[in-house]
């Protein structure tokens, strides 16, 4: 169980619940399954569980005190899968979709950790963002033929994934550029598949001065909840579930 305590996706499931089940209604759900003693024991330390219902299977989160794990338990309760399970249509793992919490941080240390902005909107969106990050880039194809940054001011905070090798790279060459509006122009032409970031070597100056930058964006990260990339919020700073309804 230990081994599992980890978020098992990145990406935000652009597929709403059918029903979202309370603590009593998914322990009944793997009341069969070989978590169920072992749940039990954190949820009496502690932990809380909830599921969300899909058409075809349960998906079922534990929230302990070592931290957050998604199972699934198939419809008819025979099956436990503990793992990925990817849509075929989208190529993303699918995830819970729960109602957003209302944003009870500070929202000072979410502004602070902002690295910079762009968009004519009037209406704020706070995005985290990784430039490696696939369905990033995904993301920017799809703002790039939309009026996303027409209706938005849209608010950058960098999220470095450890398993992306190259995102550090691109991070400096984007946060050394010597105007916010060559950041912008950067960050753009990075995400679309310039790698004009392989040919630049940041000074110890650059280097130290986008540690700084990144420290200020993990505390907003951290300020957000943010557990992957991309992770959007509203002006309000709570989540927007379905990025898309930000395209229309």
């Amino acid at each position: 169980m230990k081994k599992i305590l980890l978020s098992l996706s990145l990406a935000v499931s652009l597929f709403a619940g059918e029903h979202i089940l309370n603590q009593k209604e998914a322990l009944n759900v793997i009341k069969n399954t070989p978590t169920y003693n072992q749940i039990k024991q954190l949820i009496a330390n502690g932990a809380t569980l909830k599921g969300d219902e899909k058409k075809d299977f349960y998906i079922i989160t534990l929230n302990s005190s070592k931290g957050e794990l998604n199972f699934f338990v198939t419809k008819d309760k025979k099956y436990t899968i503990l793992g990925n399970v990817i849509d075929n249509q989208t190529s993303r793992p699918i995830v819970p979709n729960y109602p957003a919490k209302p944003f009870k941080g500070n929202k000072q240390v979410v502004k602070d950790g902002v690295l910079f902005s762009f968009g004519k909107g009037t209406k704020d969106v706070y995005v985290v963002t990784d430039p490696e990050c696939p369905f990033c880039k995904e993301f920017e194809k799809k703002a790039k033929n939309s009026d996303f940054a027409k209706k938005y001011r849209i608010h950058v905070i960098f999220l470095p994934l450890p398993f992306h090798k190259h995102s550090m790279a691109m991070i400096e060459y984007i946060l050394s550029a010597p105007t916010k509006a060559e950041e912008v122009k950067r960050f753009h032409e990075t995400l679309q598949g310039s790698d004009a970031w392989k040919n630049f070597k940041p000074t110890q100056a650059q280097k130290e001065k986008v540690k700084q930058e990144l420290a200020k964006a993990a505390k907003a990260v951290q300020e957000l909840g943010a557990r992957g990339t991309p992770s959007f919020y509203d002006q309000n700073m709570k989540e927007i579930k379905n990025r898309d309804s930000l395209l229309k």
